[in-house]
């Protein structure tokens, strides 16, 4: 998958598609993460989330990872070089720190794997976690017929312009539990279409 393409158009894919919906999503649990120190940020896109975390949380350091180049540029536009680590890379084959990290974030990022490689990310992620780290993810759900034609016709989408090979939801959450978190708050909208959920181990 190379986002590389539609970077410079992300932000009006997004506001076109799904309108503030996402962006909440990523926001929603700001306000519960600010003793953070360290954390590990995936799949951000253009750093708004990032900018957000920086912007609360006057002493957190970041790592930002992500395997466009161009997605990173807007990224260090948007949330600027102090306190933060911008690394191209595959998070798949990356070398995390271990035990590192009190916070890590992955927004609509899980859905870009499939379920060998989701769980190969969790695991290498959840590695890097410190004990009682804290972890947010935002993603998508199918509950009803609309929602899964949606998220079929995102899979469409950015099969095309990104060649993202990725074609199904994979169910994070017992993976995650696998890895000795617990989901702490859930909350949704769209019809449960998206979700923002707080883990912590």
């Amino acid at each position: 998958m190379n986002c590389d393409f539609i970077a410079p158009y992300y932000w009006w894919i997004e506001r076109l598609g799904m309108g503030r919906a996402l962006e909440k999503r990523r926001r929603w649990f700001l306000p519960e993460i600010g003793d953070a120190r360290r954390a590990l940020v995936l799949g951000d896109g253009d750093g708004r989330f990032l900018r957000e975390l920086l912007r609360r949380n006057p002493v957190v350091l970041a790592d930002y990872v992500d395997s466009s180049r161009r997605m990173l540029e807007l990224a260090r536009q948007k949330a600027g070089t102090e306190r933060v680590n911008y690394e191209q890379a595959n998070a798949l084959t990356l070398d995390f720190p271990r035990e590192a990290y009190d916070l890590i974030a992955t927004h609509f990022f899980f859905d870009c794997f499939d379920p060998d490689d989701l769980e190969i990310l969790i695991g290498r992620v959840a590695d890097s976690a410190k004990a009682g780290a804290q972890w947010i993810v935002s993603e998508f759900r199918t509950p009803n017929i609309p929602a899964r034609s949606l998220v079929c016709a995102l899979y469409l989408f950015f099969g095309i312009t990104t060649g993202l090979r990725t074609r199904k939801l994979t169910d994070h959450r017992p993976i995650l539990r696998t890895h000795g978190f617990r989901l702490i708050k859930a909350s949704h909208s769209r019809g449960a279409l998206v979700v923002s959920e707080l883990w912590e181990r």
